[in-house]
């Protein structure tokens, strides 16, 4: 019998884990139990995150939405690369499922009328991507302030690695701005912390998320991230 796939879980838990553990997303001390299935997947692990991650707001219904409009699971591998990195999958997801599940944010803290309006006046080209929920909802926990700084904290970026130093991870990689009345990326050089301690060398591609190298990229993801984000911002007004 094939050993199970446990990568999309471990995926979903890394990005999940840094938001909840400053406690902005998710059910309390999530991220004790993303951090054993991260060091130690198995089984009897998986069934304890899944759970948790459903119960995150701001990431199941996007799973769940890009899932059924694609005929797979929720954490079907390309499910979850789809809503954190990118991928054709959004593509799939008509403009009237979007619109309902932003809707549906209503019963989950997002007041009504935020929540309808947005339904309403939702871009005809903007797709459910991770830059959508934080560039176009905004925070739906009322425990982050939707300033520019957390915005691009929030945002999944792209970055090269330039060296490690005794202060964290070294790369070059972008920030996010409002400028003349809309959203911008620039280049930065951002010193980061690397928690899952990937081994990486000068020159790799890496995702970053509150400050957070993540995981390794492929050109191709990078692309991908940088295609989807890019969508996002050209879609969207601060």
């Amino acid at each position: 019998m094939p050993e199970p796939d446990f990568s999309p879980l471990i995926r979903a838990c890394k990005y999940s884990l840094i938001p909840n553990e400053l406690g902005y997303c998710g059910p309390e001390g999530s991220f004790r139990e993303f951090l054993k299935f991260i060091d130690s997947p198995s089984p009897e692990g998986a069934e304890k995150v899944k759970p948790l991650l459903h119960k995150f707001n701001a990431l199941f219904p996007y799973l769940d939405l890009i899932a059924r409009c694609n005929s797979l699971t929720p954490f079907h591998e390309q499910v979850v690369e789809a809503y954190w990195i990118g991928n054709s999958l959004l593509e799939s997801v008509p403009k009237r499922e979007l619109q309902k599940t932003v809707l549906s944010f209503q019963n989950l803290g997002l007041p009504r009328s935020i929540a309808e309006r947005k339904a309403a006046e939702l871009p005809n080209d903007l797709l459910p991507h991770h830059s959508f929920h934080v560039l176009y909802v905004n925070f739906i926990s009322q425990k982050v302030e939707p300033i520019i700084q957390n915005l691009g904290n929030c945002m999944v970026h792209w970055a090269t690695v330039k060296k490690e130093t005794g202060k964290g991870l070294v790369a070059n990689g972008v920030s996010l701005l409002s400028e003349s009345g809309e959203f911008k990326l620039r280049e930065k050089e951002k010193t980061l912390k690397n928690p899952f301690k990937l081994e990486l060398n000068q020159g790799d591609l890496i995702s970053i998320h509150w400050g957070n190298a993540v995981e390794k990229l492929s050109e191709q993801q990078a692309k991908q991230l940088k295609k989807y984000t890019e969508l996002t911002l050209s879609g969207v007004k601060p």
